[in-house]
This record gives structure tokens, C-alpha cells and sequence, in this order.
């Protein structure tokens, strides 16, 4: 022993503590939360790829770090206004021809959640528009295509101005389907139910999609995703603000139909749902906020609904008239009075 009584000599090495990180205890948690990281982290990662896929805004590593609670904004770009107001623009899509990126349907969403109310604004494709930060004026249909050439998310952000200076009230996001992409989510939920007060008939604007003689008879029709399009397409035989009435009906009855399938209680089955739709679905919300979005929406139950299509009757707002262009007269519509103060009066008092 040495000298104070120890029971190691002193040229003997003591026995070192074992280190807490060898210890067994330690392991076993340590591989514990690996997997629940793992687990959580890749199901956070599938969610955010789908996501980032449709999103036009930040990388998917930024969207994941804001999706993080105290990280990103609490809340979404108008809550705190009390008003949420969501552009929907609807086109043939990238690889279709006859102006595949041409804005067919122009609507907004306005949301006032807690208010448990929604307004659905429509707006013609044939208005005509100064286009955003130029001199230059055109139908506003073309604004998204003209745009969207100088890089991803640039069209819908110009849609987004000219939809503002329309109606006076901020756009603070965008969602962009096409043609296709609507089918598909049509389908994936199973169909849509439509009611019609008389028989509706197309005999000549599909002939060359397969489709001659497309009509639905009066009263409630379950319709697929093919029909479902027709029905929110066709014009020739009735008009383009009949027909943003047409797209406005399908797009509540496609709400009532997420509702009652539970899809919009659950947001993996929405996320399951942009996963099918892939390449034919763009916005401007980044993961954070589309996770927001859904939980705001979600907490709307059975909203009020106010619907307005502006149009050629004295109600509407607007007249028609020839402009000047390259390939000659062409028709437009134009604002009564000479500019948009009575539609920006419209929208402003719109849920009163």
C-alpha cells in the first residue's frame, strides 16, 4: 500500500471512470432518439419535399428551418388585418398547346376567419389592364404568360399586382392549377356533386377533346374529373361570366366534398393529394405557410359565402368595347366610369 494507506502502489495506474458516453444507459437512449428523430425527421422531410415541389418560394432546407415553431412568422400575410385574401388562377398548363399559360379562370379568395366568412371574386380574362411596373396594356388573361418567361413564380406575382390594382385590396398569396392537375384532384376525392336549376349543354367548344355534345341534365350530377372540367370550361354556348359562375359552384362543391371525406381534417391527406398532383400545382406560400393556411381554413366550419362575378350587366361593372392591337380590333372589357373605383367599393364592402 502506499504511503496515505492507498490499496494501489503508487507506480499503478488508477482505474479510469468509465465515460458516461460508453455507458449502456446512454447507448440505449442515444439509439432511442435516433430513431425518433429519424422517424419524425423523415416524415417532416417527405411532407416538405412534396411541399417545396409546388412552391415557388425558398428552398426546401429555408421552408423546413421556418416550418419550425419560433422560427418562421407566426402568422400569414393579412391575419392580422382580419382578412386573407388568395389569388386562383386556372390554365391549360406548360406543355399544352394554344397558350398553355394563359390565366383561363382569375379568382379571389378572400377569407375572414374569424369571421367564419369566404368571398369568391371573379374576374373576366378579356379585362384590360395596364400591365404591372410598364405602359404597356392587354387583356389581363396574357399577364401571367408574358411574365412568367423571366423566371418561376414571376407570373403570378404580376397576376397578383394587376388582381390588387383591380380590386383594391391587397393579394397576399397565389395558386396556380392546371387543366390537368384539376382533373386529377377531381378524381382523387371521388368526384364532385354539381346542382343544376335547367339542363346545361355544350355542342361545339370540346369537339376536338372527345367531347361533342357535353351536357348535364337539371338537377344533382355527380361528375368526374373530365366532366367536372368541361362544365368549368365551356363558354361558346353561354358566356365567360356564366361560366366563372360554373367554376365558382364547382369549386364550393369541391369544398363540401373535402369536408366530408375528411380531407381537410387531416393534413397528410392533403399533403397525399399535391403528391398525385406533382408538376401541376404552383404557389407562392412557402411550408410554413401552407401548413398555416390549412390549420386557418381547417377551423372555418360551415363559412357564410359571398359570390360576385363582374361582368357586362348593370351590376357588374364593366362594358365591352374594341382595343387596338397588333392583330387588330379585338375585344375587351373596360370599367364603367373609366377606372376601377366602383369594383374596389365592391370588394371593400363585400361581406357587409
Amino acid at each position: 500500500m502506499g504511503i496515505f494507506g492507498s490499496k494501489y502502489e503508487d507506480n499503478e495506474p488508477k482505474p479510469r471512470k468509465k465515460r458516461f458516453w460508453k455507458k449502456r444507459w446512454f447507448r440505449v437512449m442515444t439509439v432511442f432518439l435516433f430513431l425518433l428523430v429519424a422517424t419524425g425527421g423523415y416524415a417532416m422531410y417527405k411532407t416538405g419535399t412534396t411541399l417545396s415541389k409546388i412552391s415557388t418560394k425558398d428552398g426546401l432546407i429555408k421552408s423546413l428551418w421556418k416550418s419550425i415553431p419560433g422560427v418562421g412568422p407566426d402568422q400569414l400575410q393579412g391575419e392580422d388585418e382580419g382578412q386573407i385574401n388568395v389569388l386562383l388562377l386556372g390554365m391549360r398548363g406548360n406543355d399544352m398547346p394554344g397558350g398553355g399559360l394563359l390565366a383561363d379562370s382569375i379568382m379571389v379568395a378572400m377569407s375572414r376567419p374569424k369571421e367564419n366568412k369566404i368571398a369568391l371574386v371573379s374576374i373576366p380574362r378579356d379585362l384590360w389592364v395596364n400591365y404591372p411596373e410598364t405602359s404597356n396594356q392587354g387583356k389581363i388573361n396574357s399577364i401571367h404568360a408574358l411574365y412568367g418567361e423571366k423566371g418561376e413564380g414571376k407570373g403570378m406575382e404580376a397576376m397578383k399586382q394587376a388582381v390588387s390594382d383591380i380590386t383594391g385590396t391587397p393579394i397576399h398569396y397565389a395558386v396556380r392549377i392546371d387543366f390537368n392537375g384539376f382533373k386529377e384532384l377531381v378524381d382523387t376525392v371521388g368526384g364532385i356533386d354539381v346542382y343544376l336549376d335547367n339542363p346545361f349543354a355544350e355542342p361545339t367548344q370540346f369537339e376536338g377533346e372527345n367531347a361533342l355534345n357535353f351536357s348535364l341534365p337539371a338537377g344533382k350530377n355527380h361528375i368526374d374529373g373530365s366532366k367536372a372540367l368541361f362544365f368549368v370550361r365551356a363558354r361558346y354556348a353561354s358566356s365567360d361570366f356564366d361560366r366563372a359562375k360554373r367554376q365558382q359552384q364547382v369549386l364550393i362543391a369541391l369544398k363540401d366534398k373535402l369536408l366530408s371525406i375528411g380531407t381537410l381534417a387531416d393534413f397528410g391527406k392533403v399533403n397525399g393529394i399535391l403528391n398525385v398532383l406533382g408538376e401541376d400545382v404552383r404557389t407562392d406560400m412557402d411550408i410554413s405557410e401552407m401548413k398555416k393556411f390549412f390549420n386557418l381554413a381547417n377551423s372555418m366550419q360551415n363559412p357564410q359565402i359571398r359570390q360576385k362575378v363582374f361582368d357586362t350587366t348593370e351590376e357588374g361593372l364593366l362594358y365591352s368595347t374594341r382595343a387596338d392591337t397588333p392583330d387588330g380590333k379585338t375585344y375587351v372589357l373596360l370599367p364603367s366610369g373609366g377606372n376601377f373605383e366602383k369594383i374596389h367599393e365592391v370588394c371593400r364592402n363585400i361581406f357587409q
